[in-house]
């Protein structure tokens, strides 16, 4: 042990980054202890001999006349072959033998340990002590099976940031860098980590802001509060101190540059900037934006506001799940109890509640919208059809009534004989052979109405003249068979 204990000191003081005089001091103080403990001798000192790494313990006994404790009392006969020019009441030093140290040796090291992790928590306290507050930048030793990740802090301190106070769906791994705000520096020795560190709590979104936003860390821009549902969406209101400054703008960055990468920082967390009032009615309409607000009713006695919108802007100032209304009303310091114009007072709950029944409506609507477009493409498709097919039947009466004309036409040129007859049939030919009137533009049929059966009115006409044509033709036979006769 007496050779291996400064091989010890010296790594654990270069490991711990403790000094190294102190940790001699607090090793030499144990032995003491140790040897007190485990020998009858009242008073001893000891030290360490820093080159050779060498205990050396001594105890002291007292001149007496008469010896009462041997071990811790000596005669004056006796002290005379120790030390002649000893007297009465002189102490006379004695080294404790190997044989002695050997005793002690076994329960020294709890001891030296000990006093050591005293040291390390003393140096962690006086170390950080002062951070309490601030953003600390850490290393990734480790994440436990219970959830907890083991961060190291200078390489030296290691804390650990507990599930509660990560941020939802976050993961880390070994070697990332992870910034976190010190909460507390407790100096209980029974606590497995000095250091109290989150990433869900609103400071640390108020210290990233002035870390990246020069407005701030210079005191032009003020920030005000924060709110926050880690790892979701958070609310920052904020002033400024110059007229000529925007504070929105300056925490958003060029192109949301500074913001963005507090963003990035925070695992993807929605950040609204809200510009500060000291009007509480202009505030809480900035808090609750994007929603429009009608009309606001401020309580101060019970710290409640009571806010009207518009059934439209109902679901914009809830937000998601109640996010907005939540985020706003921790901004504020106020209750807010949101309500539609043409609707009773709900509350949160009920205002959820009826967000979600709706959300499910919405997809039901949607499925029936889908089957009544497709339906309506069918009746389309099926009044296309019926319009072909009558198109189809006026050609072909068009064609029967062009051919049956052209066929008179014959006649009556070859009936050159009778000249009352072919007159007659002239006369009848021109004036059946009068171009039809074009029908009518057929008006479009309405959405989801049944095509109405079109009367064919063409087709009756079409059959009176070709009965007429026949009788011509009848009438042109006879008046030949006449002119033969004679």
């Amino acid at each position: 042990m007496k050779e291996n204990l400064f091989e010890i000191i010296k790594d654990f003081s270069k490991e711990k980054g403790l000094d190294h005089e102190v940790v001699i001091k607090l090793v030499e103080e144990s032995l003491i202890q140790a040897a007190q403990r485990k020998l009858p001798y009242r008073e001893i000192e000891g030290q360490i001999d820093e080159n050779t790494g060498k205990i050396n313990l001594f105890h002291f006994k007292e001149v007496v006349e008469l010896v009462e404790d041997p071990h811790n009392e000596i005669s004056v006969e006796d002290v005379t072959e120790i030390d002649p020019d000893a007297g009465l009441g002189d102490e006379v030093e004695y080294e404790i033998s190997d044989r002695e140290f050997q005793r002690i040796a076994h329960s020294t090291r709890p001891i030296i340990f000990g006093s050591l992790k005293e040291a390390e928590r003393q140096m962690v306290v006086s170390t950080f002590t002062d951070k309490i507050g601030e953003v600390l930048t850490g290393t990734v030793l480790r994440v436990e099976p219970n959830g907890r990740v083991a961060i190291s802090f200078q390489n030296k301190v290691e804390a650990y940031l507990f599930r509660r106070e990560q941020i939802y769906g976050e993961n880390f791994t070994f070697g990332d860098h992870v910034r976190v705000l010190l909460l507390d520096v407790n100096d209980n020795p029974h606590k497995d980590s000095q250091l109290t560190i989150s990433r869900t709590h609103p400071g640390l979104l108020i210290k990233l802001f002035e870390m990246e936003v020069p407005e701030i860390f210079d005191g032009i821009v003020k920030i005000i509060n924060a709110s926050r549902e880690p790892g979701r969406r958070a609310k920052i209101s904020v002033y400024s101190t110059d007229d000529e400054v925007d504070p929105v703008g300056s925490c958003v960055g060029m192109r949301g540059s500074r913001v963005q990468t507090i963003v990035n920082d925070l695992n993807g967390e929605k950040i609204d900037i809200v510009r500060w009032s000291e009007n509480i009615d202009e505030y809480a309409c900035n808090a609750l934006a994007p929603a429009e607000i009608d009309s606001l009713e401020i309580d101060e006695e019970t710290q409640q506001i009571d806010v009207v919108v518009a059934p439209s802007q109902l679901s914009l100032a809830i937000g998601h799940k109640g996010q907005n209304v939540r985020l706003a009303s921790k901004l504020i310091g106020y209750k807010i109890n949101i309500v539609a114009t043409d609707e009773y007072e709900l509350t949160i709950d009920e205002q959820l509640e009826k967000e979600f029944a709706k959300s499910k409506d919405n997809g039901i609507e949607s499925t029936e919208d889908s089957e009544e477009v497709t339906e309506e493409n069918t009746d389309e498709e099926s009044q296309t059809d019926t319009a072909a097919a009558e198109n189809q039947e006026e050609n072909q009466d068009s064609f029967m009534e062009t051919s049956d004309e052209t066929e008179v036409a014959e006649d009556t040129e070859a009936e050159e004989e009778s000249e009352t007859a072919q007159e007659t049939v002239a006369e009848k030919t021109k004036l059946k052979a009068k171009p039809k009137a074009k029908p009518k533009a057929k008006p479009k049929a309405k959405p989801k109405a049944k095509p109405k059966a079109k009367p064919k009115a063409g087709a009756k006409s079409e059959a009176k003249v070709k009965t007429e044509t026949d009788s011509l033709n009848l009438l042109s036979l006879q008046s030949q068979a006449t002119d033969t006769s004679k």
